[in-house]
């Protein structure tokens, strides 16, 4: 995303949209904060690591241990009303931004609070003006995304308790958003692309002029899965920076990090995480920053890998880079870019 973003920003003024208060919102993050708060109430997160967060979060949802919504509105009306943020959530932000610094990443606003720019009923109307959900709420009943029209099955995104998902969230924070014309890029987990698939559909049912672009997860030791099934204790950003950073200087980190999971893992990572890799990819950095040349400019070469709906192409661009082994890499478009 960070590649992407800084390439387009050379040939066009793309504005990168993430709001804290989706994730927040969601059944899942509400539910294990309520984990916690029953189950570890003692804590003082700011003593905690995170991996042992991490740890939590794994045994969560293994145990079982998880209220209906219904019982948890509390939680939600903090959110909406103050843009709450539960301590353990506060203190796991706070550490990906520190390594988001490290890598020289944008922060899309991790801890920058922004309340949702519709309620909940203002998007169902809306939606429900065009014809694009089903409001079954008066009788007791869900709301559904209705994608009918184009083939799709309907898409339940507010439940019988009268908890909304993170479809209508994340519709509450664009519906304001979009004007006629406006192209949309959806960056999004593989997972849901069914989802995404439908959202795509339904702001272009509104005006919008929507792309997608959806992101495999890097297998280990050739399985794929979700963070909370564990199994990543090795591969933490803890560990890698500790790992990488002990040998390389943090411009290689930065560089070689970004060929490695975008010109070598591809956008499907469809092979496994590899440590031995991930080093050739950094000396690979190393000699790429030091042989780096002052010529040509970042805007061709961003303008060159530009996709048609209107957003560059980073496994494109950095696949040039990569390949350009006899060649040295212009120092303009590292920093650019990838720096």
């Amino acid at each position: 995303m960070d590649a992407l973003f800084r390439a387009t920003r050379l040939v066009a003024d793309p504005e990168y949209h993430w709001n804290p208060r989706t994730p927040n919102l969601t059944g899942q993050t509400i539910q294990f904060w309520d984990y916690l708060d029953r189950r570890h109430g003692g804590l003082d997160y700011e003593d905690v690591s995170p991996h042992a967060l991490g740890r939590l979060y794994v045994r969560f949802h293994s145990s079982g241990d998880a209220l209906p919504l219904n019982t948890l509105r509390h939680y939600v009306a903090r959110v909406e009303r103050d843009g709450w943020v539960h301590p353990a959530t506060r203190r796991m932000t706070r550490h990906w931004k520190r390594h988001l610094d490290l890598l020289g990443v944008r922060d899309p606003g991790l801890r920058r609070d922004r309340p949702l720019g519709m309620s909940t009923d203002e998007v169902v109307d809306r939606l429900a003006s065009r014809r694009l959900c089903v409001d079954n709420r008066r009788h007791g009943g869900p709301v559904y995304l209705d994608g009918t029209r184009w083939g799709m099955p309907l898409r339940k995104v507010i439940g019988m308790d009268g908890h909304a998902n993170y479809l209508l969230v994340i519709l509450r924070d664009l519906l304001p958003r979009l004007v006629p014309g406006r192209r949309v890029l959806f960056v999004y987990d593989d997972d849901l692309s069914y989802d995404y698939a439908l959202l795509s559909r339904v702001t272009g049912a509104l005006g919008a002029r929507p792309a997608r672009l959806p992101l495999g997860r890097v297998p280990l030791d050739g399985t794929v899965r979700a963070s909370r099934y564990g199994g990543w204790d090795d591969v933490t950003i803890d560990r890698l920076s500790e790992l990488c950073r002990t040998e390389f200087d943090s411009t290689a980190y930065r560089l070689g990090m970004r060929l490695y999971f975008i010109a070598m893992l591809k956008r499907t990572s469809g092979e496994p995480f590899r440590l031995d890799l991930l080093r050739r990819a950094l000396s690979r950095a190393e000699r790429m920053v030091r042989d780096a040349h002052h010529g040509g400019s970042p805007s061709e070469r961003a303008g060159a890998c530009v996709k048609p709906s209107g957003w560059v192409d980073p496994y494109r661009l950095t696949d040039g880079l990569f390949a350009r082994r006899s060649r040295p890499a212009p120092l303009g478009l590292l920093d650019a870019v990838f720096l």
